[in-house]
């Protein structure tokens, strides 16, 4: 076969791979856009992007040989370049003004979330990246959080799609039980948004709650739930440490080689972010324009990137691997939904929010 065949990243094996996982993703953000629960699109594209790739792979599985060289190189390339590119989109001055009083709570939930669940992951004889994946996805920000996380810590396909399928299932109940439960508490618009800011899942989600309950509501958790997104770069940075020192001895292990040098890269241009949006719209209509077209298209080709890798990690997923690992972890998932909301909701009643 023609190409660099050694490194097994010649175009030929490459295209029918990434052909394929780039037409599910598609097809998942144009899924994801007409769906409609509340006036809002609960239904993550990454989420049924992976969804698709997995019915593909249970459809086809005589494709999966042919389709594995370009979904891997999806998996292990173009997601990293996808969270780079997501940084465009984080204003760190933004999160700073708009969620400080709650980062005490999201600070002390994630913590309690990432700890507890990977504790009741060992006594359940989960594995530990897979709980560990769980628990970042209920504590930060869903399958973001666990397309973010996966690589820092050297997850495998398979606790990649079990994770978001877990987190997902208690994203979308939070949806329609979090007002319910607002209302029976009486909390107030403020409390509830921040509440639905740092317990659920997804963005969207976390919008769909908020504004369930009430507009305020709704308006305070998108505030909230952006400052919790701007925790994800630094808790990978840690995970990749410690999943690196845990191997610490194994003398063959390259820590340079294992240390997410993509999360300098999202918060390199998240800083870039910052600093473009205090700068560059007085600087003129013209460079304004260009600025806030270079976000939109940022934006836009990180998600494509993203959406496109998830489609691919379905296409990957072993199913007998994931018969497996059976249903203990959807406890664990369930577990860490009630710690993450009870304990937030202790948090903010406590500190009168």
């Amino acid at each position: 076969m023609a190409g660099n065949s050694r490194s097994g990243l010649d175009a030929a094996t490459l295209l029918p791979g990434l052909a394929a996982a780039l037409a599910l993703g598609l097809a998942g953000r144009l899924a994801s856009g007409n769906i409609t629960i509340r006036g809002t699109h609960p239904v993550s594209e990454v989420i049924l992007a992976i969804l698709l790739g997995l019915a593909v792979n249970a459809a086809f599985p005589g494709l999966r040989k042919k389709l594995g060289p370009g979904a891997s190189f999806a998996v292990k390339r173009l997601l990293r370049l996808g969270i780079i590119l997501l940084g465009l989109g984080l204003s760190l001055r933004a999160v700073v003004q708009a969620g400080s009083g709650a980062l005490l709570v999201i600070v002390v939930t994630v913590a309690a979330a990432l700890a507890v669940t990977r504790a009741l992951g060992r006594v359940l004889g989960v594995r530990d990246k897979l709980a560990t994946l769980i628990a970042v996805g209920t504590g930060i920000c869903g399958a973001s959080a666990i397309v973010a996380a996966a690589p820092a810590i050297d997850a495998g396909d398979e606790d990649v799609s079990y994770s978001i399928a877990v987190i997902t299932v208690f994203g979308v109940l939070a949806i329609f039980a979090y007002p319910l439960i607002g209302t029976a508490l009486a909390l107030s618009d403020g409390q509830f948004g921040a509440w639905a800011g740092v317990a659920v899942h997804e963005t969207a989600q976390v919008v769909a709650a908020g504004f369930a309950f009430s507009e305020t509501a709704g308006r305070i958790a998108t505030v909230v739930k952006l400052t919790r997104t701007a925790l994800l770069a630094p808790l990978v940075l840690v995970l990749g440490i410690m999943h690196a020192a845990g191997r610490k001895r194994d003398a063959r292990v390259d820590y340079r080689a294992m240390f997410p040098w993509f999360i300098a890269g999202f918060l390199a241009l998240a800083v870039l972010r910052t600093l473009g949006d205090a700068a560059l719209p007085g600087a003129g209509g013209a460079v304004a324009a260009a600025w806030t077209a270079l976000k939109h298209w940022t934006n836009y080709g990180a998600k494509l990137l993203v959406v496109t890798a998830m489609a691919a990690v379905g296409l990957s997923t072993s199913f007998a691997a994931f018969r497996r690992t059976g249903p203990v972890p959807l406890a664990v998932g369930m577990a860490a939904s009630v710690l993450v909301g009870l304990l937030s909701l202790v948090l903010i009643l406590a500190i009168q929010m």
